[in-house]
């Protein structure tokens, strides 16, 4: 019976907070409709993007952005996309991104339902489903969804498990995740124990890697870890091929996926924290912030960016705020802590190079 070996360290659970953190002032923030709309397809170019790159596939990210924002259907041919869109690219590219679309689509409908009307869990059939979206005319139809009956190429510096065994490995894992419940085990932490096995095991001809990106989203999103579909944590997980693969290696080799989450939770909660910030600057044209008496109060990007670390710091030296601000002078960071003081939303506690700086009387978010 399959059970993982790992350890809750102190930077996975570093990292778990912070991604919780993110995700719930992404739930919270007063974004605009249209503008949550622009941002999701942002979003899901970005994320076609980095994996389609990955993959060695030749669209580059203006290519991807435009056959995303077409939103083809299945029915929909490749060359007929590509002249709709005026994209010069090799048919199976743009199918590609077609079907990364269609697999994208399926992943937010299970997981709305799941969460929605606490369906049964998912398991097998969505996993292959996914995976015969992903091939859909480029892979042979004879073999869409269906385990593989040879040795898997993809991470060939790995060896994978032969394929008489796939079937057998995969019924444990699923078996595993049926069974582990979420007060035995953070659904951060089950999903990645279960891409890193799609990847080990490589059930599939092709595209286990983004199965397993995809069931990784599918299971996170169904437990309220899906940021509204308005982050890209492709983007930090497949941006250092040779780092990926080194944790992945290494874990395989060493059976234990300490490695692995402390690698994956830290690269997600990368993503969420971009994704916080890009969404408080979007919502810093309005005022989000109330003095003691319920007041609201205008501020600018960069006091906005102030505040939300504060909020979380409680304190911050000079230079903490200079890090977080980096391209931005120090008499201009003075300037907007002088106007943060004069509208009591900060206090300075001590003075010259050693002053703290303080939350205020602010009442929080709007």
């Amino acid at each position: 019976m399959f059970s993982p070996h790992y350890v809750i360290t102190n930077k996975i659970l570093s990292s778990l907070i912070e991604l919780e953190k993110a995700a719930l002032v992404v739930e919270l923030a007063p974004l605009q409709a249209d503008w949550e709309v622009k941002l999701k397809l942002e979003c899901l170019s970005r994320r076609a993007y980095s994996v389609l790159h990955y993959l060695g596939f030749s669209l580059d990210a203006n290519d991807v952005a435009k056959i995303i924002k077409d939103d083809p259907g299945r029915d929909d041919k490749p060359a007929q996309v590509a002249l709709r869109v005026g994209v010069v690219a090799k048919e199976k590219d743009v199918q590609k991104a077609i079907n990364w679309l269609n697999a994208s689509r399926l992943v937010s409908q299970t997981a709305y339902l799941t969460s929605k009307f606490k369906q049964e869990i998912f398991g097998e059939k969505d996993l292959t489903s996914l995976n015969s979206l992903l091939g859909e005319r480029i892979v042979n139809s004879a073999v869409l969804g269906g385990y593989r009956v040879k040795t898997s190429l993809e991470y060939p510096e790995v060896k994978s498990p032969p394929s008489v065994e796939v079937r057998y490995q995969m019924e444990d894992l699923y078996s595993w995740f049926k069974g582990a419940s979420k007060m035995e085990i953070h659904p951060v932490i089950k999903a990645g124990v279960m891409m890193f096995e799609i990847m080990r095991i490589r059930p599939f001809e092709e595209d286990n890697l983004t199965s397993a990106l995809f069931f990784l989203g599918l299971v996170m999103a169904s437990d309220g870890y899906g940021m509204k579909e308005l982050w890209s944590p492709e983007e930090d997980l497949l941006k250092n091929r040779p780092r990926l693969t080194e944790i992945f290696s290494i874990t395989v080799e060493g059976d234990d996926l300490t490695g692995w989450l402390e690698f994956l939770t830290k690269m997600l909660s990368d993503a969420a924290e971009k994704t916080r910030v890009k969404i408080m600057n979007l919502v810093g044209d309005r005022p989000i912030f109330k003095s003691e008496g319920g007041k609201v109060i205008s501020l600018s990007e960069r006091q906005i960016t102030i505040m939300e670390e504060m909020t979380i710091q409680g304190e911050m030296t000079i230079k903490e705020i200079r890090g977080i601000l980096p391209m931005v002078s120090d008499d201009t960071i003075l300037r907007d802590l002088k106007d943060l003081i004069l509208k009591k939303l900060l206090r300075k506690k001590g003075k010259t190079k050693g002053a703290v700086y303080i939350l205020g009387k602010v009442k929080g978010f709007k």
